[in-house]
């Protein structure tokens, strides 16, 4: 399952398709306060994948926009999503306004789409899905956390994906 990168679970070269069902398959492993970070290029996945997430956590997957213009959307499903793009933040201290009442709250949880300046902030709780176009049918994604973080999420989708 891990090839390249350390430590980290490789979901491999793989379609849009196989993008959402991995992402709804990282839905049931995620907990309020968890915090995701997307990260990639432009037209990568990242909102795909978040609609994946979405759709794993009992919502329309179809409510799915990215945040750009709109800082921050939030999604009521089985547990709420809220769904930020940091790209036009300027810094920390933006991001922080943006998300700091939910943060405190710790309900929830967070994706975070361009947010690799968070990673050192958060730094063991934080939870990166990168992306790098394959080809243009396909990406290469991989997940990396640390600690009790990927153990959980390591033994959550060999779990879902059993059970396929």
């Amino acid at each position: 399952m891990e090839t390249g990168c350390e430590p980290c679970i490789e979901l491999g070269i793989i379609s849009q398709e196989e993008l959402t069902k991995a992402a709804e398959r990282l839905a049931g492993c995620l907990n309020e306060g968890d915090i995701v970070i997307l990260s990639g290029e432009i037209g990568s996945g990242k909102t795909t994948f978040t609609r994946g997430i979405v759709k794993g956590l009992g919502c329309n997957p179809l409510v799915v926009t990215s945040p750009t213009f709109t800082l921050m959307n939030v999604y009521v499903c089985e547990k709420t999503v809220f769904h930020v793009d940091a790209y036009r933040l300027g810094s920390m201290e933006e991001i922080f306004y943006v998300l700091e009442s939910e943060l405190e709250d710790g309900d929830g949880i967070f994706i975070i789409e361009w947010g690799e300046r968070l990673r050192e902030f958060f730094k063991d709780e934080v939870i990166n899905v990168h992306f790098e176009h394959f080809d243009e049918f396909r990406r290469k994604v991989s997940v990396q956390a640390r600690g009790n973080v990927l153990d959980r999420i390591r033994r959550c989708l060999e779990i879902a994906e059993r059970i396929e």
